[in-house]
């Protein structure tokens, strides 16, 4: 992950706060509820840019610019999954013990760690602080969290499974580098990689295979597609005229698809002949067990599009079914649902991965 700068926060001046509580994220209620809290009520009429303009100019001391901070922070975010098999078979106590280490390491660095274990899950739940200088400055820091699980999976061995973002891997990287360290044979994470795999119509087939191999689910309909294609670096002459020549080509690295079945469409094809595969997809499914069962939208990427590699998967959304149709509502799915449509993603992705050898 790059490396974010930009400029940090010294002292809070009236247009730091102004462009904090003017952001297009912060919502006017936010803005009426600080001025209420200093004893001042609002009409319902008054805009948000008004509210914002006329906070700003009150005199602020560092309390409440601690108060403005921790409310502007949080940034509500899902963040994507990812998962690793582990190459041997490992104990509960030796992943605890690296688990534990962690947590110490993190807690002495001023994060938080909490530590769940049953019969066949380990979980360390972190909780820890992004900072962001390219932000505005009250939005720097963001309070985040995370998860590192380790859980069985049908065969009885351990795979391991957390939040993708380079503080956990960083952390979850540690968790190993701690088992590793009591062990004769180390063991190693095995994760899903088409690095190996250069083709862009080979890399396009990952995913069509991927969509269509959820276990007990009907396949419905991809709702966005994201193609990639390398840039090139084209040979240019000394003259003016071949300077001008490479300013004039085009070079379109990334193209989004949005709609219902954009896979099926001939602009899509288009873009395979032309290099592009696919490295991010949105799709749709149906459960079998119940005609009126609510679809799943998942989605799936690998966040390094060069490589292929940083492969991670989320389930979006239960759009609910009712009436013997599909509605515009959404619901975020429950624990178990994710859940299981966690296994059934890993589960399809190794299934699809082992078509292109």
């Amino acid at each position: 992950m790059k490396a974010r700068f930009g400029p940090s926060l010294y002292f809070a001046t009236d247009k730091v706060i102004f462009d904090a509580i003017n952001h297009s994220q912060v919502k006017t209620d936010l803005i009426r509820e600080l001025l209420f809290e200093r004893g001042i009520i609002t009409s319902p009429k008054t805009t948000k840019y008004e509210l914002a303009q006329y906070f700003s100019r009150l005199t602020a001391d560092y309390f409440d610019h601690l108060n403005i901070g921790n409310k502007l922070g949080k940034i509500a975010k899902r963040e994507r999954i990812t998962y690793a098999d582990i190459s041997e078979p490992l104990t509960k106590v030796e992943i605890f013990e690296g688990l534990t280490s962690v947590k110490a390491a993190l807690e002495a660095q001023g994060n938080r760690v909490t530590l769940e274990v049953s019969a066949d899950r380990l979980v360390a739940r972190l909780e820890y602080e992004h900072i962001d200088y390219t932000e505005v400055e009250f939005r720097q820091v963001q309070p985040r969290d995370s998860i590192i699980e380790f859980l069985k999976n049908d065969a009885g061995k351990y795979v391991a499974r957390s939040t993708q973002n380079a503080f956990t891997d960083i952390a979850i990287d540690q968790v190993f580098s701690v088992i590793n360290s009591g062990r004769e044979t180390p063991v190693k994470q095995n994760r899903i990689s088409l690095e190996g795999y250069a083709d862009p119509e080979v890399r396009t087939k990952f995913f069509q295979n991927l969509i269509k191999s959820i276990k007990n689910h009907t396949f419905v309909t991809v709702t966005e597609a994201y193609c990639y294609k390398p840039r090139t670096k084209p040979t240019v002459s000394d003259d003016d005229e071949g300077e001008k020549d490479l300013e004039d080509q085009p070079n379109v690295v990334r193209v989004t698809l949005k709609g219902t079945g954009v896979t099926k469409s001939f602009v899509i094809d288009e873009l395979y002949e032309k290099g592009y595969y696919i490295v991010k997809v949105v799709w749709r499914v149906k459960p079998n067990f119940s005609m009126d069962a609510d679809l799943f939208e998942l989605e799936a990427q690998f966040g390094e599009p060069d490589s292929c590699t940083e492969f991670s998967y989320q389930a979006r959304n239960a759009i609910i079914f009712e009436d013997g149709k599909v509605t515009d509502k959404k619901r975020t799915p429950k624990q178990e649902e994710q859940d299981n449509l966690f296994r059934l993603i890993e589960a399809a992705a190794k299934i699809s991965l082992t078509t292109l050898e």
